[in-house]
């Protein structure tokens, strides 16, 4: 798939809508001065928002490669200089302990095996009362979004978050896909 279909499916005006990225994350406190972590960041739709709101550095990883260089190749374009690009090659993701003041997996945490070890990772990068938002695909028949039995459910979300040390501090729905939630460390 050429870039310009990988951005076209991740970034359709529907989603794009729906998501709302720059209000989203000023929503839930992002606000300048702050380093957020765009865990799985895809084609960057929320790292990019990210480093018009904050000049602090924003990490964006991603496990795929060609998600790697699609975002290199943008961050050249757009000529970003806040925006650090990582890949991350193990359970482990490539940062120090308690360098985030927030961390957001965007439709991820889904895809992810080993819950558990990511929730615990993350809680590792958060600053002590760094905040975690997971938007997710609500877990019904949607307009868009993975099979029903692919997705994780609110409750579930919150359940796993608990034994990670993350307290719920708000929730909301964006639209008819997605729910978000936000946590704090």
């Amino acid at each position: 798939m050429d870039d310009n279909k990988k951005i076209l499916k991740f970034e359709s005006s529907e989603r794009l809508e729906e998501l709302n990225p720059k209000n989203t994350l000023e929503k839930v406190g992002f606000k300048e001065g702050m380093i957020l972590c765009d865990i799985g960041a895809g084609t960057g739709i929320f790292s990019f928002p990210a480093t018009e709101i904050s000049r602090n550095e924003i990490f964006a990883l991603d496990i795929s490669e060609d998600m790697i260089e699609l975002l290199t190749s943008r961050v050249r374009e757009k000529n970003i200089e806040n925006l650090n690009i990582k890949k991350v090659v193990s359970e482990k993701l490539p940062l120090e302990d308690n360098i985030c003041d927030m961390a957001i997996m965007v439709t991820v945490l889904h895809e992810i095996e080993n819950k558990a070890k990511m929730l615990n990772e993350i809680s590792r990068v958060l600053k002590r009362n760094g905040k975690l938002m997971i938007i997710e695909f609500h877990k019904r028949k949607t307009p868009m979004g993975p099979p029903v039995e692919h997705r994780i459910s609110e409750e579930e979300v919150k359940s796993l978050c608990k034994k990670n040390d993350l307290r719920t501090i708000d929730k909301f729905s964006l639209g008819e896909n997605f729910y978000g939630i936000v946590f704090q460390y």
